[in-house]
């Protein structure tokens, strides 16, 4: 008999006369089952699942969660970092180099890989990115019930553990981000499908399971760096729950009895983490791990593990009054996280009560927590992001973990039913007593109950947060730049900076339009939108996206002739002035002319020369030149015989109107 799961029915694992098997044999046949017999087998498990009705009752739970997040998706949207993944795919090729870099300390070679695709096929389209998140985590709900069945058997006490992670709030900020969804969601599948096919390993013995279980790990690595703790955490899990004796006994078991798994895992581990390293010295990535401050490193993690765990974890913060451009940040009422506190102490402590080895649950969630969330987030934020504590992303995987061990504390896994039995010498389990029947019930009642209100208070977390975010503002300055590249006219177009709240200023150059925008344009557009070029007339976004003349403001350096000159004087058509100090892709000098013929302009800033054509303009025209190089001195030479200076400005450009000289007149 197989162990118990979702096609097994009802009554194969609740029954108290019949030990529960969990060493399933190896069995080999001859000739594999033919059609007519595959399908008849179809059909019995269709009807068993059809009949179960716990089945169906957590497939509720999951649809509700899932449909929770379809909710938040729907307010959601693209923001900062997508952003810069969008735009550097879109200026990259699809080589090693491109997969295997660093972004602000993250590894995650299958995730650029995913970035890339749909930057080639569908840029910023974000059905096709809430939708592929949507169905990752609903395969990750979907496989966190398979490995509760196939750990504890079929019982209804599953229901509060399944409940606990796909209801949690903690993993809702991270759905909500596609970047960090990239990570996050993916790095929870794999944690699902390495414990579900590690525990089918250990109990049948099957090399395939094996290679399943090291498979999703890699396939975690793929997307997050966090994945390196798998293997430890799959280890402990097994020492601690499914291995008979203490922890020493059971470790040593582990080794003698399954050492090509531990040691392959240990493997993946090390190998893992010198490929990290070996990027992360080479890529000289100055967003990433950094040695952290001490007082900012104890702000980060008092506010990660004594407020946003153990608060999101039982269901709050019920509201986020802090918000992020991609989200709320918790910020609990310290009633909020007092009443968090005394509930996972009793959690803790009932537990203790009941079953002895309850405590290894307890230190499992703790060590993860420290060495998995804490520590990594320390070395990647600790430097100057205290406040990073409070954002839910960096706990999103702790959630799994917690509804895992509050199932390994409360429940007894199969392999402990039967060294029970077994202790029994397979006598008949007495029958309660009537009194004791009655407290089962209660305490049956007691839990339901709590469940509940812990859901309530989940999804009201998780429509709070919809709120915070601010999708419909950032879809609208998408559809606009969408329109406008859709006829754009003839000129440069010039980068500025996107707005704020689509990505923030430490981003530097990558937040500026020519890195953001290029992906929405055809190819001709996206290149005059990457690499500027001269033009009689300039373009720049405005802050809702609309392509607007750009001009010069009060904030350029402005040089205009006299009230009583016509033409700039030049001493053999030579000039030069002082000028702010600028420089960057965002910096354009403006001449403004009159010339009969078309001649040349020489623009020198610090040293670097730059030729311009200038067209022949009777009645006047203005040239505007890209001009990166950053000095405090604007140098011009021309032919003062040809072209009548009328005006010149250098530095950003801002957005203006066709009644707006380009170059500021007073």
């Amino acid at each position: 008999m197989s162990s118990a799961s979702p096609e097994t029915g009802a009554g194969e694992v609740d029954s108290a006369r019949t030990p529960p098997r969990v060493r399933r044999p190896v069995e080999e046949p001859e000739e594999g089952p033919g059609p007519a017999e595959l399908v008849r087998a179809a059909l019995v498990r269709a009807r068993r699942l059809a009949a179960d009705p716990l089945l169906w009752v957590s497939l509720l739970v999951v649809a509700a969660a899932v449909a929770a997040r379809a909710y938040v998706l729907a307010h959601s949207y693209f923001v900062e970092d997508d952003f810069l993944f969008f735009g550097a795919a879109h200026a990259a090729d699809l080589t090693p180099e491109f997969l295997f870099s660093l972004h602000k300390g993250h590894f995650m070679p299958g995730a650029m890989f995913l970035v890339y695709l749909q930057t080639a096929f569908l840029p910023y389209a974000w059905w096709f990115s809430a939708g592929s998140v949507l169905v990752l985590q609903t395969a990750a709900f979907l496989v966190f019930l398979r490995l509760l069945w196939e750990l504890f058997g079929r019982r209804w006490s599953l229901l509060v553990p399944l409940a606990l992670y796909v209801l949690s709030p903690l993993t809702v900020p991270v759905l909500g981000w596609w970047a960090a969804a990239l990570n996050a969601v993916p790095l929870q599948l794999a944690m699902g499908l390495a414990l579900l096919w590690t525990v089918r390993h250990l109990r049948t013995g099957e090399q395939r399971y094996a290679w399943q279980a090291g498979g999703a790990v890699v396939f975690g690595m793929l997307f997050s760096v966090k994945a390196l703790f798998l293997p430890p955490l799959l280890f402990t899990a097994a020492v601690a729950f499914l291995y008979p004796g203490g922890l020493l006994t059971a470790a040593t078991a582990a080794f003698r009895l399954h050492r090509p798994l531990w040691s392959a895992m240990a493997g993946l581990t090390a190998g893992y983490l010198v490929l990290y390293l070996m990027r992360e010295t080479a890529g000289g990535d100055p967003e990433g791990a950094a040695l952290p401050r001490w007082d900012t490193a104890v702000e980060l993690v008092r506010l990660m593990l004594t407020e946003a765990f153990p608060v999101g974890a039982l269901g709050g913060p019920y509201e986020w009054p802090l918000v992020a451009p991609t989200g709320g940040l918790m910020d609990p009422s310290g009633t909020v996280v007092l009443g968090a506190w005394a509930a996972l102490t009793a959690l803790v402590l009932v537990s203790l009560g009941r079953r002895a080895r309850a405590w290894r649950a307890w230190a499992l969630l703790t060590g993860y927590l420290v060495f998995a969330d804490a520590l990594p987030t320390v070395i990647a934020r600790g430097r100057d992001q205290g406040m990073a504590g409070a954002d839910a992303r960096y706990v999103a995987d702790a959630a799994m973990v917690f509804a895992l061990c509050l199932a390994f504390a409360f429940l007894v896994v199969l392999e402990q039913r039967a060294r029970e039995h077994v202790g029994r010498a397979g006598e008949e389990a007495p029958s309660p007593p009537g009194r004791s029947r009655s407290r089962r019930r209660l305490r049956t009642a007691a839990v339901a109950g709590l469940a509940l209100a812990h859901a309530a208070g989940a999804l009201y977390s998780t429509h709070t947060y919809a709120r915070t975010l601010n999708g419909e503002e950032l879809r609208a300055y998408l559809d606009n730049v969408r329109a406008s590249l859709a006829d754009v006219p003839e000129g440069g177009l010039y980068p500025r900076p996107v707005p704020e709240d689509v990505v923030l200023e430490w981003n530097g150059e990558r937040r500026l339009t020519s890195y953001v925008l290029p992906p929405l344009a055809d190819g001709e557009t996206a290149e005059r939108l990457r690499v500027p070029e001269q033009a009689a007339a300039a373009y720049v976004f405005d802050e809702e996206g609309h392509l607007v003349p750009g001009v010069h403001t009060e904030f350029s350096s402005v040089v205009v002739p006299g009230p009583d000159d016509e033409c700039l004087g030049t001493l053999e058509g030579a000039v030069s002035w002082p000028v702010l100090e600028v420089g960057g892709a965002e910096q354009v000098a403006t001449v403004g002319y009159v010339s009969e013929e078309e001649s040349e302009i020489v623009v020198s800033v610090d040293g670097g020369w730059i030729e311009a054509a200038l067209p022949a303009a009777p009645e006047g025209a203005f040239r505007h030149i890209p001009v990166a190089e950053r000095g405090n001195r604007l140098s011009l030479f021309l032919d003062e015989e040809a072209v009548c200076l009328t005006g010149v400005a250098l530095g950003r450009l801002a957005p203006g109107d066709e009644d707006t000289p380009p170059i500021p007149q007073d």
